[in-house]
């Protein structure tokens, strides 16, 4: 039983890393630039650790769990981390000493890691219940592998294979646990990602709802009164009434993202039949200089535009000019909405952007909301009363489909 007592203290001295990796994926460092970097170390220095504090099991024979951070280094870490794993086992091993026990250490690798690399992938790709028998398969094969190495090097006894026997039961039960828990940690990510995807569908959704009745009743006045007075141009108007309503209600439910240049198409269908209703006293601006195929999340500009017409321009009887500006830098792209109309007070431009229900503030919130949660981005509202509104933000972007459709399928994984 001191064999027992010995590896489960071992195995709660080790644990403590192997939990940290856990805790940084589960708080969504998985996503960090170095993430195999530190969870290889991580790994690492578990492995050190087993090495350093092994279980003595006679004078010749030494025991220790270094199969619990080679495995998960194997499973999710990939080529490169078991890679690196083996070979700081045989450094560190023969550090320790050039015996007969680095030379079982050493066949016992060699015989494990292609092994272990050509069940990777299988294991990956497989569902939870096939990850656990992998699991359990390969803790299996390293430690026969490890006891045929040792009995050519050490030889057999009674003891030996006692240890060997209780030594393989505790480390499938310890992989077992670690890939059990590593599973229910991902399974609760995926659940929260599906939540926060249905999330902006449904806001994606509130968003094409607030398409208003007024809205399309003045813009048919307005295709109305053209046909009377210019036959064309109640023609083009109708068309953009029909190119804004096609590109506002055609985003795919699930796909939350599209190019920069459907913004703008919308933004612009949306412009021409307000500049039909307001005539001179509505005057656009363009500043445009970037990809137009980046990739962006649906109605984050053509609301700001609505929004400072609405309440920024058309407020007073002389109108304003609207300057929309989207500029790629540092691969990022910067938004700016600005207009030179009545301006708000600093407790109105908090009330847009809190709690409130004002109309004027449902599409600002709701897209401060969108880019805070996909980008961790913020909405810069500068505005002074009497001189204009400046409505600002910059997101990072995706330089082209592919990329983001891996966004999509890693999200539903």
């Amino acid at each position: 039983m001191n064999i027992l007592k010995d590896l489960l203290l071992q195995v709660a001295f080790v644990v403590t890393l192997i939990f940290a990796f856990q805790l940084i994926y589960l708080i969504g460092f998985g996503r960090f630039k170095y993430f195999r970097l530190m969870q290889a170390v991580l790994f690492g220095v578990a492995l050190v650790l087993c090495m350093s504090f092994p279980v003595q099991v006679t004078d010749q024979l030494t025991i220790d769990i270094r199969i619990v951070p080679l495995l998960l280094g194997t499973f999710y870490g990939g080529f490169e981390t078991t890679m690196f794993l083996s070979l700081l086992i045989l450094i560190y091993r023969s550090y320790l000493g050039i015996d007969d026990g680095f030379y079982a250490t050493t066949l016992a690798v060699f015989m494990c890691i292609p092994i272990f690399i050509f069940f990777q992938s299988r294991f990956l790709q497989g569902n939870k219940s096939r990850r656990l028998w992998i699991a359990t398969g390969l803790t299996v094969s390293y430690c026969v592998c490890s006891l045929l190495s040792m009995a050519i090097f050490i030889g057999l006894s009674e003891t030996f294979l006692g240890a060997m026997l209780l030594y393989t039961l505790v480390m499938i039960a310890v992989v077992l646990i670690f890939v059990a828990m590593n599973e229910v940690i991902k399974e609760t990510l995926v659940k929260n990602q599906q939540r926060v995807a249905e999330a902006k569908d449904a806001e994606i959704a509130f968003l094409r709802s607030q398409i208003q009745p007024h809205f399309l009743y003045n813009a048919l006045n307005s295709i109305a009164a053209l046909c009377v007075e210019d036959s064309r141009q109640a023609e083009k108007l109708t068309l953009d009434l029909a190119q804004y309503f096609r590109i506002g209600l055609n985003f795919k439910q699930m796909d939350t993202f599209t190019t920069l240049e459907n913004e703008l198409e919308l933004t612009k269908a949306y412009l021409n039949i307000e500049k039909v209703r307001f005539g001179d006293r509505l005057a656009i601006e363009y500043n445009i200089d970037a990809n137009p195929n980046h990739l962006i999340p649906p109605l984050v500009l053509q609301p700001l535009v609505e929004n400072a017409i609405k309440h920024g321009l058309m407020s007073n009887e002389r109108g304003g000019t609207v300057t929309i500006s989207i500029l790629e830098h540092d691969d990022k792209l910067q938004f700016a909405v600005e207009d030179n109309g009545c301006g708000m007070s600093v407790a109105k431009r908090q009330k847009v952007l809190g709690s409130g229900s004002g109309p004027s503030g449902i599409g600002l919130r709701n897209i401060s909301r969108r880019i805070k949660l996909l980008y961790d981005a913020s909405l810069q509202v500068n505005s002074t009363v009497g001189i204009g509104t400046k409505v600002s933000f910059e997101i990072p972007y995706l330089p082209d489909r592919r990329k983001m459709d891996d966004q999509v399928h890693n999200r539903r994984r």
